[in-house]
């Protein structure tokens, strides 16, 4: 049903993110709108869906206009930016500044390295998402030289998420001695961004098989519907849900 109908998957994106992007709004004003607790981005994310789904509609009832799919398969791309930026805030809660770093001190100069690190780690992702952005309109042309340096963007903006994945995955780990100091809500919060990273891991092979492998089934714009849902869409729900509980669920 899915291999044939996509737009049934836009249709659920666009049932499942507008009550998760409530939620999210929710979780801000209880924890404020401070850039670093990373929920805000999982609000741009919602956005981000909501936006592509209704283009992904659009393309589908007009197959003709370019401009439709073009978007779609942009905002799909972009997906992984506000995700990794979510995961790198929320674990930055857990260091100075956050709530286990205003309980521990005699580990405040590695911490404090490691804040400063998943402040500097926002600029990659940023020019990766730049680049994706960039890199989709460009594939769009209609040249050979636009669609050549396009999908040249695109794979250096997907290289860098991927760089950022795997220090993400060692921030968990260096985070995890510390975590025990933490109250249970903040406890909650770490689990909720270890549980994401094999979701994650498989979100990023998938736009490393679209943008590298010769596949089909992996394109963007015209690869398989059933491919894309378990491979990015459902993986981006579950991580999008395990973080706005978390926020639920632990006191501001």
């Amino acid at each position: 049903m899915l291999s044939k109908y996509p737009e049934s998957i836009a249709i659920a994106e666009l049932c499942v993110y507008i009550p998760i992007f409530i939620l999210t709004v929710i979780v801000m004003i209880r924890h404020g709108f401070q850039r670093q607790l990373g929920w805000i981005y999982l609000a741009i994310f919602c956005i981000i869906r909501l936006v592509g789904a209704g283009f992904k509609i659009e393309s589908v009832h007009h197959p003709t206009n370019k401009t439709d799919t073009e978007w779609s398969a942009i905002l799909q791309s972009v997906g992984l930016s506000p995700l990794l930026m979510a995961s790198m805030g929320l674990l930055k809660r857990l260091l100075p500044g956050g709530v286990i770093g205003k309980i521990i001190t005699n580990r405040a100069t590695a911490n404090s390295r490691r804040s400063r690190v998943i402040q500097i780690a926002q600029l990659p992702i940023m020019i990766a998402l730049i680049l994706c952005i960039v890199g989709g309109t460009d594939e769009s042309g209609s040249s050979a030289s636009d669609i050549a340096t396009g999908k040249r963007d695109t794979k250096i903006g997907v290289v860098i998420f991927l760089i950022i994945y795997l220090l993400l995955i060692a921030l968990a780990i260096i985070t995890m001695k510390d975590v025990g100091n933490a109250p249970k809500g903040e406890k909650r919060v770490y689990f909720a961004v270890l549980g994401a990273l094999p979701l994650l891991g498989v979100r990023l092979l998938w736009s490393l098989l679209s943008s590298f492998s010769s596949n089909p089934s992996f394109s963007i714009t015209s690869g398989k519907p059933l491919v894309q849902f378990f491979m990015a869409t459902l993986e981006e729900f579950v991580v999008v849900v395990f973080y706005t509980l978390a926020g639920l669920t632990i006191v501001p």
